[in-house]
């Protein structure tokens, strides 16, 4: 907002150097809270000449005289600013002045709650356009001798103009399309404003001049004038062709011209941005202190005095001028109910609590004053600390409830004794170390300031005792074993350290878990003794060898004891079969029954070794895993699998699959006993159709079947066949080593080959998912890490 006068001197020099008079009235409000009047809070010297006998122009006047109860309603320039002022739009007004005997055209708009009225004499421009509307355009063509004398007459009248003045002529095509407008008439300032004088610029292309003007709106505005014979007029920032200039253009149809008057604003407008910057400068300091003042969490209030003057200007009350938001929450009132009302009638326990006599020595004698006060009045129930400093004839007051803070001293009081409890009892050592500097400021040891009974306890002491002690007087070994460079280290960098430690000497020997942490000036320390943790883990890591040379002297038996099996049931095979061959006639039937059941015992001996082997070495992971291209592996397996495929007629339907990291020849494995199920368990009347597919699968989408997701995307790999399917309540069990949902007589087999499966995908670090019916087939879905 602009103040009532201006203490910008340049400011106020650029001002008074305006062509135009610029006035800002302020307005003035009556017992209703309705406009009465207006009060003069700026002018400059151009707009006290221009004004005449209209307004006495002296800064703080009224509207129609120097008081504000002179109510000028019938006052037609009070009127005008009023009509501005409620609707808040711009208007302009051009009047002939009596007094002045000249035009003068007022421009009026809202200017941070006042009026800003801009005044120009068009006195020039009035007597241009009745001589122009008066000339007739025929005889002003036959260049008689009285038009060259209204013609001189003319442009003496124009150049004496203070705005700028151009009759324009428009230039046309074969077509009548206006192409250009050339100088017909042009007054001085329209000559000065490209460093040429009248009589070079007429009869000239508009265009030579202002070289862009064509491309902006200014041309489109003179078109539209001659063209509609409608008058234009219009505010424009011409910022081209070397200008940067504010203009207030109008353009009128003259006959076959077009005649435009403009004024340069230019100044003008910078004087307006710069008021506006400067009242964005002061709102924001404004609202930077509401803010500053409502962010506080203390209660900030100031107060001006009331005196008595019956009684020597005595102070008798306070009234309230500024209170913050964190008043409300304080002191129960709005801050309505408190600005303007007196102290003493909101809050009459400020006599009885000492605190109005504490306000009134610090206005009296401005020594700031402070206290802290148990104030149990006004329905008020709590503790503040309160402070008071003189402002003006007052005092401004922030006060902050520290009742918590009380409460909250007592309970610290109780709990430093549980805290010292809890300190002692805890399973965990506890201690707070001060570090001990020499001459050269170097730490060279550490002092306990706290100490819990666990520490206590490696050395046969109280905690009493080793408070205020070096760590050294206790504990001699931590100066060489590394604990007191550990210690140091997080003093010195802030850092905390975390580490096992195994403490040997002093005659201690105990295995702890340590923290140190840098707290404040000193390095608090926790630790943890896992002394018999360690023990029972040396023994499970011996027990964990023992289990590793177990596992692999079985691994070896298995081996062993599976290739020394095949060999003598190789030789039964072979025995039975030259005893079949020799001796099947002298033997009978039902001794070539009995052969035929030991062949067939034999083989089936043969393949249920051959499978726990392979399920034996399936026993852990792949030593390494490489990228596995699945359509390779599947191709390898259908050429292993062609016999059989050809003998049932199945059909393979394989999709893209994708590649995977694994073990090629697990991979190899898991496919070989899906399909050989697929293919052994058909249905009798219905050629097999397998089908294989996969799809991506992210970690979030997976079946809770998968305990953990170990990467982010999965490939799901499904193989879906028309078999005999099972019941769903067996799709866990099939999985299980040896476990059979049919018969020999049915279908053959050891029952370990889906447990194969299973152990292929656990190694893999996927998942697998059964589901079927009876009669419908069954279809396995594979989860693999991608």
């Amino acid at each position: 907002m602009l103040p009532d006068s201006l203490p910008d001197v340049s400011l106020a020099a650029i001002l008074d150097a305006l062509p135009d008079g610029v006035a800002w009235m302020l307005p003035i409000y009556g017992e209703q809270d309705d406009v009465v009047n207006f009060r003069l809070a700026y002018r400059n010297a151009i707009a006290q000449n221009l004004t005449g006998n209209t307004l006495q122009m002296q800064i703080g006047s009224y509207l129609p005289g120097n008081t504000p109860d002179q109510f000028p309603r019938a006052d037609e320039s009070f009127q005008a600013l009023l009509a501005v002022y409620q609707s808040g739009e711009p208007a302009q007004q051009t009047y002939y002045s009596e007094d002045l005997t000249r035009w003068i055209s007022v421009s009026r708009s809202l200017l941070n709650g006042g009026i800003l009225s801009v005044m120009r004499d068009v006195t020039p421009g009035k007597v241009a356009e009745n001589v122009l509307t008066s000339i007739n355009t025929t005889q002003a063509l036959a260049a008689t001798e009285a038009s060259v004398l209204a013609a001189t007459n003319l442009q003496q009248i124009i150049d004496v103009a203070q705005t700028g003045i151009a009759m324009l002529e428009p230039i046309v095509d074969e077509n009548d399309q206006i192409l250009d407008f050339r100088f017909v008439t042009a007054n001085r300032i329209v000559a000065q404003m490209v460093g040429q004088t009248t009589d070079v610029i007429l009869n000239t292309p508009t265009s030579n001049w202002f070289t862009s003007y064509r491309e902006t709106n200014v041309f489109d505005f003179y078109k539209r004038t001659y063209t509609t014979g409608e008058a234009q007029r219009f505010d424009i920032n011409y910022d081209v062709d070397g200008f940067d200039i504010w203009l207030d253009v109008q353009s009128v149809k003259l006959g076959k011209f077009v005649m435009v008057t403009f004024t340069d604003y230019t100044l003008l407008k910078q004087v307006q941005e710069a008021l506006e910057q400067q009242a964005a400068d002061n709102q924001r300091q404004a609202d930077l202190l509401n803010s500053v003042l409502d962010s506080s969490g203390s209660g900030i209030m100031a107060f001006e005095a009331i005196r008595n003057p019956a009684e020597e200007n005595r102070i008798v009350d306070f009234r309230f001028i500024v209170a913050n938001q964190a008043c409300v929450g304080l002191v129960g009132k709005s801050i309505e109910e408190m600005v303007g009302k007196p102290l003493l009638s909101i809050f009459p326990g400020n006599v009885e609590s000492g605190l109005f006599d504490l306000y009134k020595q610090t206005t009296e004698t401005g020594k700031p004053g402070r206290t802290e006060v148990y104030y149990n009045l006004d329905g008020l129930n709590f503790w503040f600390d309160i402070s008071a400093q003189k402002l003006g004839d007052g005092f401004v007051v922030t006060f902050t409830d520290v009742s918590p803070l009380k409460r909250a001293n007592k309970a610290i009081e109780a709990s430093a004794a549980e805290l010292t409890t809890v300190i002692d009892t805890a399973q965990a050592g506890i201690f707070l170390f001060e570090p001990v500097f020499d001459e050269q400021n170097e730490v060279t040891d550490f002092r306990f300031r706290l100490a819990n009974r666990q520490l206590a306890a490696y050395v046969g002491q109280e905690p009493a005792a080793l408070i205020g002690e070096l760590g050294s007087r206790w504990f001699p070994g931590y100066k060489t074993n590394g604990l007191f460079d550990t210690y140091l280290k997080a003093y010195q960098t802030g850092r905390t350290q975390r580490f096992d430690f195994h403490y040997d000497g002093d005659g201690i020997d105990v295995w702890l878990d340590i923290m140190a942490t840098k707290m404040g000036n000193e390095v608090l320390v926790t630790f943890a003794d896992y002394t018999s943790l360690k023990r029972v883990q040396r023994q499970l890591e011996h027990s964990i060898v023992d289990l590793s040379r177990s596992n692999e002297s079985l691994q070896q038996f298995a081996y062993v004891a599976s290739h020394d099996l095949q060999e003598p049931l190789r030789k039964i095979q072979s025995f039975g079969d030259v005893m079949q061959a020799r001796f099947g006639p002298e033997l009978g039937d039902v001794g070539s029954d009995m052969i035929g059941r030991m062949q067939t015992a034999a083989g089936r001996m043969s393949t249920l070794i051959h499978d726990l082997l392979t399920y034996s070495r399936l026993s852990a992971k792949p030593a390494e895993m490489k990228p596995i291209a699945l359509a390779n592996v599947l191709a390898r397996v259908l050429d292993d699998l062609d016999l059989p495929i050809r003998e049932s007629g199945a059909t393979i339907k394989v999709d893209s699959l994708p590649t995977l990291p694994g073990d090629e020849s697990q991979l190899r494995q898991l496919f070989q006993n899906l399909l050989t199920n697929a293919l052994k368990f058909r249905q009798a009347d219905t050629t097999p159709l397998i089908t294989i597919s996969s799809r991506t699968v992210d970690a979030a989408e997976l079946p809770e079947l998968v305990p953990t997701r170990k990467v982010p995307v999965y490939q799901c790999v499904t193989v879906k066949d028309n078999g005999i399917g099972f019941d769903q309540k067996y799709a866990d069990r099939i999985f299980q080593v040896f476990q059979r949902l049919h018969g020999r007589a049915q279908y053959d087999g050891t029952g370990i080959g889906l447990a194969i499966v299973q152990r292929v995908i656990d190694n893999h670090g996927g998942a697998i998912r059964a589901s079927s019916k009876p009669g419908h087939g069954a279809t396995f879905e594979l989860y693999l890490p991608a």
